[in-house]
Parts: structure tokens; sequence; C-alpha cells
């Protein structure tokens, strides 16, 4: 039976195995799809049995879960700094836009890992959808700048909730062109895309 210990030094080597448990789930995903990351498909692309997946996620369901929140951590720390360090509100949409642009060009495989799960995890169950609450305050959070740049006067009138739902399911969509077509060209698709929503702001 297996069996924790819980000092410092096997605390960093099961993080590091959880993490190339990860990575081996996302080449799993990118390469054959959500339906074929079986634990097992998961556990062979490393060269360990599916007991040592169990040993640090209680089912696939967690795994896929983890996945999803590296790829959103990861995006976040990418695109926060820089959107804080805009100088005005039309600069922070500007950056907004590419920033998350910029990571999804550079992130390809994570990015259709992350879409084969949203899309292959069924609804309902006990726990809410894994990408539900980070899309919901990704929502709130681009709304909120798109109000305060209202209020400065440096954009128009208009909804910002349904700008910035339109905003977002425009970017979201590159995930599923990605699958489409891994080679498409997301900095030109990015600056179409910013030159449609800054003349929609546009006061």
């Amino acid at each position: 039976m297996m069996v924790r210990v819980t000092t410092g030094r096997k605390s960093f080597i099961e993080q590091a195995r959880r993490e190339q448990i990860v990575d081996a789930a996302i080449d799993v995903l990118y390469q054959s799809g959500f339906g074929a990351a079986s634990l097992g498909a998961i556990a062979e692309r490393i060269g360990v049995s599916k007991g040592v997946l169990s040993y640090h996620f209680a089912g696939k369901s967690e795994l896929l879960r983890e996945v999803v929140g590296r790829v959103l951590a990861e995006a976040a720390a990418y695109m926060t700094p820089r959107v804080a360090a805009a100088t005005s509100y039309t600069d922070a949409l500007r950056i907004y836009v590419t920033s998350n642009l910029d990571f999804i060009g550079a992130h390809r495989r994570e990015i259709i890992a992350f879409t084969e799960i949203v899309n292959g995890m069924p609804p309902g169950g006990s726990e809410p959808p894994p990408y539900l609450e980070g899309h919901q305050s990704a929502v709130e959070d681009l709304t909120r700048l798109l109000e305060a740049g209202q209020a400065a006067g440096e954009f128009g009138e208009f909804s910002a909730f349904v700008t910035a739902v339109s905003l977002r399911a425009s970017v979201d969509a590159i995930s599923g062109l990605l699958r489409a077509d891994p080679a498409m060209d997301v900095g030109a698709y990015g600056a179409e895309l910013l030159g449609l929503f800054e003349r929609a702001v546009r006061a």
C-alpha cells in the first residue's frame, strides 16, 4: 500500500509528479481528444501505472480540472500585469486583447487541451463546469473595464456587459479554430478583432 510522506522533500517530489501528470494529460488531450484521454492513456504516456495517477488525483475529473486551473492561472499571470500597466482605458482594452491572443498563440497545445475539456465534460453533476467560474470572472472584469472607460469619457454609449460577453466569445472561439487549424495566424485574427472592438467602443 502506498503511504503519503509529508516531509518537505516528499512534497516537492509530489508536486513535480503532479505537474508531470498534468503535462501528460495535456499531451493526450491535444493529440487524441477528450474521448481518448483516459487515466490509462495518460499513465502510459509517462510510463507509470494508473495507481500512480490515483495517488495524486482522486479521479479523471480532478485531473482535468487541474489542467483547466493551470491554463487559467498561467493566462492570468501573463495578462494581468500587462493590463494593469496600461496608461488609459483604451490602452487597457488594446492590451487585454493583444496579451490574450499572444498567450493563446504561444500556448496552442494547452489551449486545445483546455478546449477539449470544456467541450467534453458533460453538464450536470455535483460540481460546476470547470471553466464556468473563470469565464464569469473574466466577463465581470472586462465589464468593469469598459464601464470605467465610459465613466472617464474614453468610450461611447453601449452595453458594457453585452460588449464584454461578445469580446470574450470572440476570444474563446479561437480555441475551436485552433483545433481545426493548429497553424492558424492568431496574430492576424487578433488584429482584426481588436480593430472591430476599438471601433465599437469609440466615443
